[in-house]
C-alpha cells in the first residue's frame, strides 16, 4: 500500500497536473481542431514553464542545502518553491494568451496560481495538501468543460475518474503520514473554489 501510495503521489505531483489539465483539454475540447504539431509544442511549452522550471528549483535547493526532499515535507521549507510555482502559473497563462490560446485556459492557469498563493500563505501556520488541491482544480475544470459544452466527447467516464484519483491521491498522502484529513480536504477545497471563481468570469 505504501509503494502505491508513492507511486500515486509521483505521478499525479502536483507541478504535472498542469501539464495533464492542459493536454487534456488540447485532445477533448475544439482545441483538438489544432495540427497535432501545434497542440504537442504548446503541451511541451506548458510543461517546460510549470513542471520543469519548479523541479530545476527544487533540486538547486537541495543541493544547496534548503530542501530536504524533492516532496518538501518540511512545511518550513516550501516558501521559494511555492513562490516559484506561483510565477510559472503566471507565466503559463501569459504564454497560452501569446500562443492565442482560449480565455478559459489563462483563466484556469490564474486560478492555479492563485491557490498556490492562497496555499503559500496558509503554509506559514499549516500544512495544506498542494497534492489535493491541483488534483481538485483539475476535477473543477473538467467539470466546468462539460457544463459549458466545451467537450467533444461524453465526459462521465473522465470526471469519474478524476473524483476518485482526487480519492485515491488524498489516501495516498494519508496513508504516506504526509497530511492531516482536515489538510487534504482543505486542499480539495481550496482548489475546487479557486478554479470555480476564476472560471466565473467567463
Amino acid at each position: 500500500m505504501e509503494q502505491i501510495s508513492k507511486w500515486l503521489s509521483a505521478v499525479f505531483s502536483p507541478i504535472l497536473i498542469p501539464t495533464y489539465v492542459f493536454a487534456g483539454a488540447l485532445w477533448i475540447t475544439p482545441l483538438a481542431e489544432a495540427s497535432e504539431r501545434t497542440r504537442l509544442i504548446s503541451a511541451l511549452g506548458v510543461f517546460l514553464i510549470t513542471a520543469m522550471i519548479p523541479l530545476a528549483t527544487i533540486i538547486v535547493l537541495m543541493r544547496l542545502g534548503k530542501v530536504s526532499d524533492t516532496a518538501i515535507t518540511d512545511r518550513r521549507q516550501r516558501t521559494v518553491p511555492f513562490i516559484v510555482a506561483i510565477l510559472s502559473y503566471v507565466g503559463a497563462a501569459l504564454y497560452i494568451r501569446g500562443i492565442h490560446g482560449p480565455v478559459w485556459v489563462t483563466l484556469f492557469f490564474l486560478g492555479a496560481a492563485a491557490a498556490a498563493t492562497c496555499a503559500l500563505a496558509i503554509n506559514t501556520r499549516w500544512k495544506i495538501s498542494a497534492h489535493a488541491t491541483s488534483m481538485a482544480g483539475m476535477t473543477t475544470f473538467y467539470v466546468w468543460l462539460t457544463t459549458h459544452g466545451l467537450c467533444l466527447y461524453g465526459m462521465l467516464p473522465w470526471i469519474s475518474g478524476c473524483v476518485l484519483l482526487c480519492g485515491a491521491v488524498g489516501t495516498a498522502r494519508l496513508v504516506l503520514d504526509k497530511h492531516t484529513p482536515a489538510q487534504v480536504y482543505a486542499g480539495w477545497a481550496l482548489g475546487a473554489a479557486c478554479c470555480t471563481v476564476f472560471l466565473s468570469f467567463l
